[in-house]
């Protein structure tokens, strides 16, 4: 007999929160000026996380932080949230909402995405916001409302831009850039013993692109070897690919 539609997608979720289930990621973010402002210092906001995990009944393992001003690319939330995924924890738990999203339509993409998979968003100073996949803050399908609007937005400029350049004979589309090679090399030096992060630095610094052109990252790196090769990855997820942790 057929099994019934999801029951994988359940499974691999119920498995995650088996090994991740009342963990949380903490993540904190501030700019070099904002150190000095109260409540946004960098202590600040660690001590208001582990008083939520301690009101909350959660595990804090860990705090990631972003200390940087204005940046659109942020390697901590990156790294924290695909550690999420990976099962090390349920979820992240952060000051406010709305100093954890890039941007309006990145915050609602975690927001779908933790509602997707299961996971949870915790809020030190507005508690949850997501609870296991379990929507906790009715005023969140507003945002995500609104980032829909922005997502058609950006969709009718982009196809818009693109009409002109074919209209002006230009070629579209990227080619792909050794996708295969890229793998091939990655997956080669994880055997040999080299973290998720050194392996990012070392295709960068050889030239490699990653997907939208940018230099790879650690979660970039990580997801590209879990869907082609995740014989290389450690079980448990990315408790072994930080930067100043030795690959398992």
């Amino acid at each position: 007999m057929a099994r019934p539609r999801g029951c994988a997608k359940q499974r691999e979720r119920e498995a995650k929160l088996a090994t991740g289930a009342g963990r949380m990621i903490g993540y904190i973010r501030v700019s070099t000026s904002g150190q000095s402002e109260n409540g946004h210092s960098l202590e600040g906001q660690v001590t208001r996380l582990q008083e939520a995990a301690v009101r909350e009944g959660v595990e804090l393992v860990e705090v990631v932080q972003d200390v940087k001003s204005g940046a659109k690319q942020r390697d901590g939330l990156d790294l924290a949230w695909a550690r999420v995924k990976a099962g090390e924890a349920e979820g992240l738990l952060f000051p406010k909402l709305d100093r954890l999203g890039r941007s309006q339509l990145h915050l609602a993409s975690l927001v779908e995405e933790a509602r997707d998979l299961g996971l949870s968003l915790l809020s030190s100073d507005e508690g949850w916001q997501v609870k296991q996949g379990k929507l906790c803050n009715e005023a969140l399908p507003f945002l995500i409302a609104l980032a829909q609007v922005e997502r058609e937005r950006i969709g009718r400029r982009t196809r818009e831009g693109l009409a002109v350049l074919k209209a002006q004979g230009k070629t579209l589309g990227r080619a792909p850039k050794n996708t295969g090679e890229v793998v091939a090399l990655a997956a080669q030096w994880r055997r040999e013993g080299l973290t998720i992060a050194a392996i990012a630095d070392r295709l960068t610094a050889e030239g490699h692109k990653a997907a939208l052109g940018g230099p790879f990252r650690v979660a970039s790196v990580y997801d590209m070897l879990r869907r082609e090769a995740p014989d290389t990855l450690p079980e448990g997820g990315l408790q072994h690919t930080g930067r100043r942790r030795a690959a398992a």
